[in-house]
């Protein structure tokens, strides 16, 4: 597979010795993982998570980059972090397919950029964009091409000056999800279901390749406020009932137990949407591979109930995530971060993930 180089600074060469740390950075929190190469494979490092107070970052852009950096300053203090490999909002991202003819691979940037303002809303000189090659024939070339705001990622480079900690790479964290989740060289399509806090993200992997990404307003925040507001609670007493009952502990309280199914409605029929999307659509006149599973992770995805509540009425078997799956056998490694907050760290996994290309 190759890879552009357009996110990826040139450090000095100590960098290819440094410890693989993927730092994902969404509204609400900031979480690390460092993944360490031994001789029995990679096993997980250091990893932490930090909460980011509310209007610090407002759907995906740094709205006080001051602020932001202050947090920094205290994770590089506390872990003295150096490089790190950064997510991107998947809301603010653009990814489409394109077929290119056969070119030399130095020609394929200038080729997607010439073409860059057919497939996204944004001029070519506001876009920043990264490909990968998804195959190759004798007469074209298709790769898969990401874009975002080039502000976007002007906030995010601004929060880091000055902090100690160098980001080596951008990447959507789509992207990174997928290479947590899906094993590596399985081609076929997954879909995955990253319920958070505040919004939900939908991707589907096929090929090996993130092939589309959505986000819908819906997260585990909704629940704790209707927990809240049902049992007139506090918010943090909310959430920690939540964590203990899960969405299926109030089968005794009907009024609270419809308000957090129907919560889970509307997250259901968006998942259900988008799958019969997928498989009713050709891809460019080729059928596409029906979705064999559909795999949960997030903060809140493994509430008691939560998974069974969201596969009723769906034709595609839904699992929690072995976000564990590419770092390393679990046969013969019992990773030192447990299994449900593995869930919480697979963005950061994903990202550790990614190797100097």
């Amino acid at each position: 597979m190759q890879r552009s180089k357009f996110y990826q600074f040139f450090p000095p060469p100590r960098f290819l010795q440094m410890p693989a740390v993927g730092l994902d950075i969404s509204d609400v929190s900031m979480r690390f993982a460092e993944l360490l190469e031994t001789r029995h494979g990679l096993v997980i490092g250091r990893f932490a998570e930090r909460t980011i107070p509310r209007g610090i970052i407002e759907s995906g852009e740094v709205k006080k980059p001051v602020d932001l950096r202050a947090i920094l300053n205290d994770l590089k203090k506390e872990y003295d972090l150096e490089f790190v490999s950064v997510s991107l909002p998947e809301e603010k991202a653009y990814l489409f397919d394109l077929h290119l003819p056969k070119m030399k691979y130095s020609e394929i940037r200038g080729s997607i950029e010439l073409s860059l303002e057919e497939y996204v809303p944004l001029k070519a000189a506001e876009a920043l964009f990264d490909y990968e090659i998804e195959q190759e024939t004798d007469t074209a070339i298709h790769v898969s091409v990401s874009a975002i705001p080039r502000t976007l990622v002007d906030g995010y480079l601004e929060a880091f000056l000055g902090t100690g900690i160098t980001p080596v790479a951008f990447e959507v964290e789509a992207q990174s999800i997928a290479r947590s989740i899906v094993p590596k060289g399985d081609k076929s399509a997954y879909m995955i279901v990253d319920f958070g806090k505040t919004r939900t993200g939908l991707t589907i992997a096929s090929n090996g390749f993130v092939q589309f990404t959505s986000t819908i307003p819906t997260g585990g925040r909704l629940l704790t406020e209707s927990i809240a507001k049902n049992l007139s609670i506090s918010f943090d007493e909310a959430e920690k009932i939540k964590q203990e009952k899960g969405v299926s502990g109030f089968i005794d309280n009907e009024e609270l137990s419809l308000a957090l199914m129907s919560t889970i409605s509307i997250l259901r029929d968006a998942v259900n949407k988008h799958c019969v999307y997928w498989q009713s659509h050709d891809d460019a006149g080729k059928k596409r591979e029906p979705i064999q599973k559909i795999y949960l992770c997030g903060g809140d995805s493994n509430l008691a109930g939560f998974t069974d509540y969201l596969a009723t009425g769906l034709s595609v078997p839904i699992e929690l995530a072995q976000v564990m799956v590419n770092v390393n056998s679990l046969d013969q490694y019992v990773p030192e971060i447990n299994f449900n907050d593995s869930l919480r760290y697979t963005t950061a996994i994903g990202l550790a993930l990614r190797r100097p290309q």
